[in-house]
């Protein structure tokens, strides 16, 4: 006699992941207003968040390939405490999120000023 459990698990196929802004060592960020988006390379399935803590956004996603595109305003100060609010962009055509319980990745910002 042989017991099995017909459960059916799908955790295994999502990711926390946690997509940030590299702003160097030289930036302190302050605030972040931005949306995310975020699109499945295999499905074209698009999420979007503006939920940033700090200079990070973390998200639930299916394990994957993805295209991140960020585009906001950033408030950060300078190493001399000048504060500066500035237009931005951060992109990457091809991210790995495939961490089994989570995921980083760092883009770097592009000033639009």
């Amino acid at each position: 006699m042989a017991l099995t459990a017909c459960h059916q698990d799908n955790e295994d196929y999502y990711t926390l992941a946690t997509i940030g802004l590299d702003t160097g060592d030289t930036l302190s960020v302050e605030r972040v207003q931005a949306m995310a988006h975020i699109t499945n390379l295999n499905s074209r399935h698009v999420v979007s968040t503006s939920d940033f803590i700090g200079s990070e956004v973390n998200i639930q996603l299916l394990r994957g390939a993805y295209q991140v595109n960020i585009e906001g305003i950033i408030r950060y100060s300078d190493k001399q405490g000048k504060s500066y609010t500035r237009s931005f962009r951060a992109v990457s055509d091809y991210v790995e999120l495939v961490g089994l319980e989570s995921s980083r990745t760092k883009l770097k910002i592009i000033f639009l000023d």
